[in-house]
């Protein structure tokens, strides 16, 4: 299993604290998010009392969709002024704090569903989230999770398609979108490897097309979004 030891978690949370603000009004206006958002409605466009967890729930705009469309849903989040943000915004819903990649506040088999939209290549120690998603699960639970696409990130566009110039090789990046946050960069087999691993089975797989601006490929995708059952 890879891991990079030149970064700690205390330091990933930080920067995402600082990022909070900027981050939730940028994805307001993203069409990327709003791309995303669209391929998780398809998924979900109904739940029935079901108990959700919201891992990485950020500013907490699925928290709010995913008890909108009937879900007992919690989120759970380690930047403390994410959580602030989304109480604000979404006083309905229910919040904690709590760093994703250690033993989470919860009992297992706790949730129907553990939801991790666009948070597992921004942090460090996968195989414990993985771990902790099994435990947290009931039998015959779900993991839905949903990535930007490693193949093509470390891409440029030339041409209308991307110039792919690594892939294979691990490595940490730092991104500027909102405030200086950390990527983790690793291969699609080792999300894959890491659920298989702590005995999670894939159910279903997705690359999605996002991209239709001009000059931009669609058959180029832009997320991967992976569902298991334990």
């Amino acid at each position: 299993m890879t891991t990079f030891c030149n970064d700690n978690m205390n330091s990933i949370i930080d920067q995402w604290n600082d990022a909070a603000k900027t981050y939730s009004e940028k994805q307001e206006e993203s069409a990327f998010a709003l791309s995303n958002k669209k391929i998780v409605e398809k998924r979900f466009p109904k739940l029935n009392g079901e108990k959700v967890l919201d891992l990485g729930c950020g500013y907490g705009c699925y928290t709010d969709y995913l008890r909108s469309i009937g879900g007992d849903v919690v989120g759970v989040d380690g930047a403390e002024a994410m959580i602030d943000i989304a109480k604000e915004r979404y006083p309905d819903c229910s919040f904690l704090v709590a760093d994703i990649t250690r033993p989470l506040p919860f009992e297992s088999d706790s949730f129907d569903i553990v939801f991790c939209n666009q948070v597992l290549m921004d942090i460090e120690e996968v195989k414990n989230v993985f771990e902790e998603c099994k435990r947290v699960l009931k039998p015959k639970g779900t993991l839905y999770y949903s990535i930007v696409h490693p193949a093509f990130y470390n891409g440029e566009w030339k041409d209308g398609g991307k110039l792919i110039t690594s892939y294979i090789t691990p490595e940490i990046k730092a991104n500027d979108f909102w405030g200086e946050t950390k990527h983790f960069h690793r291969s699609l087999s080792f999300y894959l490897n890491a659920a298989s691993d702590v005995g999670m089975m894939l159910v279903h797989a997705e690359e999605p097309r996002v991209y239709e601006e001009e000059g931009k490929n669609g058959d180029i995708p832009l997320f991967f979004f992976a569902e298991y059952i334990i």
